[in-house]
């Protein structure tokens, strides 16, 4: 499946508990409010199956960093063995394992579980690189790798029995943070925002999806994907707010729209926030983070089509 283009015929395989579990970890790890990238959480392709998903990942964070470092720094367990007092608590996910680099790309695992994610990107060499150079990092800050352990550290364990109540109700609710990462495609084909970022609200999700002033929000095709009956997410819909208009008499005034999806257990809830700029908003920051991140030229037309023909017309003699 390339960005759920093929939904109809491939709808999207559930994963199972624990599957989910590591999935989950990783779409929080990607870290998808730090800065712009070329495609949403920087994810340019998912392939998913009900055991395992591969993730194609941006190379660039912004115009500065790279994403697959980045990511893998956010999701790989740590533990600080230095001498300052600290919380104890585990950097990075507990549980999740650097299995293998290959030909197919960095393999991640759960411990304790067949649960399997491979992302690519970066090759071979680059995936060792990129590695090496996080070992080499952990020892100058203290910081013992817990990533190659076949079961769960001492450091996990003891954070697990501290925090079981929120860890378990994490679990529980994995589903939701997985089927919004097989799915993310969503916002780069259904609809064109030229920013989609995300973040932890309590047990569930809210997004902050933002649009150039003039471009189609197109909220209702995001939400009738996110919960369709074949491919979509066990969701109740719920519009709270809505303030789209075709006319101008507001002045092209900012937009936005609030829309709430409820699951079947309590505090499972994502709230998107669909939010369209004010006429005439300066749009040269985003757009030269999102060239600097690698962002296409066509995506560009799309997303930000008044910057872009800005930014490409040549000066006027």
């Amino acid at each position: 499946m390339e960005q759920l283009h093929s939904a109809a015929a491939h709808p999207v395989p559930t994963p199972d508990f624990d599957q989910a579990r590591l999935e989950a970890a990783l779409f929080e790890g990607l870290d998808g409010t730090i800065d712009y990238c070329a495609h949403p959480a920087g994810i340019a392709r998912t392939t998913p199956s009900s055991d395992h998903l591969a993730l194609a990942l941006d190379s660039k964070l912004g115009p500065k960093y790279r994403l697959p470092e980045h990511s893998l720094g956010m999701i790989l367990p740590t533990h600080y063995t230095g001498p300052e007092e600290t919380e104890n608590v585990p950097g990075g996910y507990v549980g999740v394992r650097l299995r293998a680099i290959d030909d197919a790309g960095l393999h991640l695992g759960l411990a304790g579980t067949d649960a399997h994610v491979t992302l690519t990107g970066p090759s071979t060499e680059e995936w060792h690189e990129i590695v090496a150079a996080m070992r080499a990092d952990c020892q100058e800050c203290h910081l013992e790798p817990l990533w190659d352990a076949r079961d769960l550290t001492g450091p996990e364990a003891d954070y697990l029995a501290r925090e079981h109540r929120w860890e378990s109700e994490k679990a529980e609710r994995a589903w939701l943070a997985s089927g919004l990462l097989r799915r993310i495609g969503l916002f780069h084909t259904v609809s064109k925002p030229y920013s989609m970022r995300y973040w932890r609200h309590g047990l569930g999700w809210k997004f902050e999806v933002r649009y150039e002033h003039g471009v189609a929000v197109n909220h209702d095709a995001v939400v009738e994907h996110l919960t369709h009956r074949r491919w979509g997410m066990p969701l109740q819909v719920f519009r709270e707010s809505c303030a789209c208009k075709s006319c101008t008499c507001d002045g092209g005034a900012e937009r936005s729209c609030w829309f709430t999806f409820v699951g079947d257990q309590p505090k499972t809830k994502i709230i998107i926030h669909f939010r369209q700029t004010r006429a005439h908003y300066d749009m040269t920051d985003p757009y030269d983070r999102l060239t600097g991140a690698g962002a296409s030229r066509t995506w560009l037309q799309q997303a930000l089509p008044s910057h872009h023909e800005q930014a490409t017309c040549p000066p006027a003699s």
